[in-house]
């Protein structure tokens, strides 16, 4: 199965019911790929991906380069994954993901070496803000949407 077909897979799914309502479907490419026609034209969103995309603008060109794919109308555009940080910055992929209106997700593995308190994505998970990095996450998360009042 390539790109090319992958539409094939979006209307099957979309033909499925359960409880009188279809499956909601999309599907994402590798990081800093944006989604050919054929995929935007069958998808109910669009899902991108943020690994892999070290220069936060690039987050934003994606998002702008989605929206001109032949075929493109206003739907959710979702970074599904991001495993870029940052978050300290005033620029980070997070960041820049928002200001072009499109939803990021944070995926937060534990790397290499590093111990239990990290990462929010590998088992056994610590889900306690435990980190460096995971604090961080969630002051820039803070500081954009005002916390909680």
């Amino acid at each position: 199965m390539t790109d090319k077909r992958v539409d094939e897979l979006i209307k099957r799914v979309k033909s499925k019911e359960k409880n009188g309502y279809r499956y909601l479907v999309g599907t994402s490419f590798s990081g800093g790929k944006v989604p050919t026609p054929n995929v935007v034209n069958e998808s109910d969103f669009i899902l991108l991906h943020g690994n892999s995309v070290k220069d936060p603008k690039r987050i934003a060109e994606m998002v702008a380069q989605t929206k001109i794919v032949n075929g493109y109308t206003p739907m959710p555009i979702v970074f599904n994954e991001d495993d870029h940080f940052d978050f300290d910055k005033p620029s980070n992929n997070m960041v820049e993901a928002i200001k072009a209106y499109a939803s990021w997700g944070y995926f937060d593995f534990r790397m290499k070496g590093e111990d239990y308190e990290q990462g929010f994505q590998s088992v056994p998970v610590n889900w306690q803000i435990s980190s460096p990095r995971k604090n961080s996450f969630f002051n820039k998360l803070e500081e954009i949407t005002g916390g909680l009042k």
